[in-house]
């Protein structure tokens, strides 16, 4: 076997091994695993370390900045108002809003100081009646879960040029990169049946419980900017979300508005057989993909499989497309077990939730989920185009 070939497989298996354990920050394991590449000659210093000027990084990560500045706007306050406005009422009402107030957070706050939020305002509800906290706060997740980076908007505007840079060192074909609205449209279908199952079956889980806010971090109030600023902001927002939109004419303005593969893809070929069905790779890859992320982290899951997917399909001479965007939309399908995410532990903890008492409502929202992804991954980009 190739000598740089097994440097390679072990510099990959101690990543995985490093981004599982988590006893490290991500980038301390990326910085060493770029620095061994460069040490062995597996790559030169420059292909080594090409991903800080990767003009997908340069998109994403003044779009981390703009959505921050979102937060401090007059418009996250407004919410919150509303939200104790209602804490009082009952019924449909009340869920329906309480969902759209969490896709709304959710497509500019990370989930995790969602649910800090939320949950102060769960606190104030009394378990009478049919619409409990602990019937909303798990619903809750599923819905944070189907909408994170589904619009096209705060980050969920970047979220194909992120997907994008995972893959583009593995599989450099201009034509399999993904554009804005790649994933949308192939979240269409996931997100409408899982929504509708979160409005019914919320009926499922136990009614009585209280909701615990022990453990959480405070949620401190954001200074909201001057009027000035804030104006700035939202304008600066819009100038960025239309250029986004028309990257078709923008070209590379796009990416400034904001400011061991082939053994690895061959084993897996060997085991789905020389010319597997479309849509047998895109279910296999889904069930992998959401089992992984129900167990362990969704970064980690993400991480792993982004680097074995890209193999595969370079392997195979698939269309990689689908099978990526498998992978960014199921990896956050994390509401199964605690370990799934850090906004999942926390709403294990505050509901008081144990795993067999939720199992009736987690199931089904995962085979729902696996099917709908599965499917629809399938319809607009099959592996064979």
């Amino acid at each position: 076997m190739n000598t740089q070939l097994i440097i390679t497989l072990l510099i990959l298996a101690f990543m995985i091994f490093m981004f599982v354990w988590q006893k490290y920050p991500m980038g301390i394991t990326t910085m060493t695993c770029c620095t061994l590449l460069a040490v062995f000659g597996i790559l030169k210093p420059a292909e080594a370390f090409a991903g800080f000027t990767n003009q997908s990084i340069i998109l994403v990560a003044p779009m981390m900045a703009l959505s921050s500045a979102i937060t401090k706007t007059s418009l996250v306050p407004m919410i919150r108002k509303k939200v104790d406005d209602l804490s009082g009422k009952t019924g449909m009402i009340l869920i329906v809003f309480f969902y759209l107030v969490v896709i709304a957070f959710v497509q500019f706050i990370p989930a995790t100081a969602t649910f800090s939020i939320m949950v102060v305002f769960l606190t104030t509800m009394s378990n009478d009646g049919e619409v409990t906290p602990s019937r909303l706060l798990m619903p809750m997740l599923g819905i944070s879960c189907a909408w994170k980076g589904f619009l096209p908007i705060g980050m969920g505007a970047t979220a194909f040029a992120t997907i994008n840079a995972r893959y583009a060192t593995i599989i450099t074909e201009e034509a399999y990169m993904l554009q804005m609205f790649d994933k949308f449209k192939v979240m269409i279908l996931p997100v409408v049946c899982l929504t509708i199952y979160c409005l019914i079956f919320w009926r499922v889980l136990p009614k009585e419980g209280k909701i615990s806010t022990s453990g959480l971090k405070d949620v401190k109030e954001t200074p909201v900017l001057p009027k000035a600023q804030e104006k700035l902001v939202y304008i600066v927002f819009t100038a960025v979300m239309a250029v986004l939109v028309l990257n078709k004419w923008t070209g590379s303005l796009m990416y400034v508005a904001p400011a061991a593969g082939d053994m690895i893809g061959n084993g897996i070929l060997s085991i789905l057989g020389g010319n597997p069905s479309s849509l047998m790779v895109t279910f296999l890859f889904t069930t992998v993909c959401i089992v992984m992320t129900t167990v362990m982290s969704n970064s980690a899951t993400s991480n792993i499989l982004y680097t074995v997917a890209a193999t595969v399909c370079l392997a195979g001479g698939w269309d990689p497309r689908g099978v990526m965007l498998i992978i960014a939309i199921a990896n956050v399908i994390s509401l199964g077990f605690p370990s799934g995410a850090a906004e999942t532990a926390l709403i294990y903890a505050a509901g008081n939730y144990e795993v067999s008492k939720v199992l009736k409502f987690t199931i089904p929202y995962i085979i729902i989920a696996i099917v709908t992804i599965s499917l629809s991954a399938n319809f607009w980009f099959p592996i064979y185009g």
